[in-house]
């Protein structure tokens, strides 16, 4: 055990310190089961290009681990409403639309994903997003705010976790004749972003039906 437990680590190091590299996090295609009954206000989402450029790095020793989270959350986002809502369109400018019911102006305030000892250990990862909601007049805008981690709260979570792709790099040690298949971090991180971006936008979607009933 002890003989295995070096030799990933070893395999670990020289992958990582192989060169001074940018990886991408893959992060899946957001899929949130749709409302049986959507609501039919039609909805404007609204990325500006500060959002679209929205960028997080976590570097460890000579990789540096790219989170794309504007480009992702612009299709996942307009993915969560569309399960939501009958009508979701999208633009990047600021301007308000008297063909929609609601604009809706996201913001990222806060990313982490500190990269764990291991590649195996999942990443405590946290995501805090904001909506500016603004009907038509005369009702006033507001503001809802989610923050949502990789925890596995239930067993759809879980389901969910599990249905998402891995991949592995095999690492082959010829001083001691050991091979292994060591799972690829771009991945397994985005696993656990995915389910941070996950919770935040479901827990968005509730607050935001809760609001509009209230209204």
């Amino acid at each position: 055990m002890k003989r295995i437990c070096l030799v990933l680590f070893c395999s670990l190091a020289a992958l990582i310190t192989s060169g001074c590299v940018t990886s991408p996090i893959v992060i899946e295609k957001m899929k949130i089961e749709e409302s049986k009954h959507k609501l039919s206000q039609r909805v404007l989402l609204v990325t500006d290009g500060e959002f679209l450029s929205f960028k997080h790095n976590e570097k460890q020793l000579g990789t540096s681990f790219e989170y794309d989270l504007g480009f992702y959350l612009k299709n996942a986002i307009h993915d969560s409403l569309k399960s939501v809502f009958e009508a979701v369109a999208q633009t990047d400018t600021s301007s308000m639309n008297d063909k929609f019911d609601l604009v809706i102006k996201p913001t990222v305030l806060s990313f982490s994903a500190p990269v764990p000892a291991l590649v195996v250990m999942r990443t405590k990862t946290e995501v805090t997003i904001r909506y500016e909601v603004i009907p038509q007049a005369p009702l006033k805008s507001y503001f809802i705010t989610s923050t949502g981690t990789y925890e596995l709260l239930d067993d759809q979570d879980k389901k969910v976790y599990n249905s998402l792709t891995g991949r592995d790099i095999y690492t082959y040690n010829a001083s001691t004749n050991f091979g292994m298949a060591i799972p690829n971090y771009s991945y397994e991180a985005g696993k656990d972003a995915y389910m941070a971006v996950y919770h935040a936008l479901r827990d968005l979607n509730s607050q935001l039906l809760a609001e509009l009933a209230s209204s």
